[in-house]
C-alpha cells in the first residue's frame, strides 16, 4: 500500500466517527504515530492510531474545528 493510500485509508476511519459525533479527547504521540482516543455522547469510547504523518496532521484540524464548535 503506497503512502498516499494508507493516508486515505487513516483519514476515511476518522471522518467516519467524527461523522458518528465521536470527539477527540486525548492524544499520544510517539514514534509510531498518534493514539488518538475517542468517545461519543453517549459514553462509548474507541481508538485510532494513526501512522502516516499527512493523517497526523488532519487530526490536528479536526481537533481545532472540535475546539471552535464546543458540545
Amino acid at each position: 500500500m503506497s503512502e498516499f493510500e494508507q493516508f486515505q485509508a487513516e483519514k476515511e476511519k476518522l471522518d467516519g466517527y467524527v461523522a458518528q459525533k465521536f470527539r477527540i479527547v486525548g492524544v499520544k504521540e510517539d514514534l509510531e504515530g498518534a493514539w488518538l482516543d475517542l468517545e461519543h455522547p453517549g459514553g462509548e469510547t474507541a481508538k485510532l492510531h494513526l501512522k502516516t504523518a499527512n493523517a497526523r496532521k488532519y487530526y490536528v484540524n479536526v481537533l481545532l474545528m472540535q475546539g471552535r464548535t464546543k458540545p
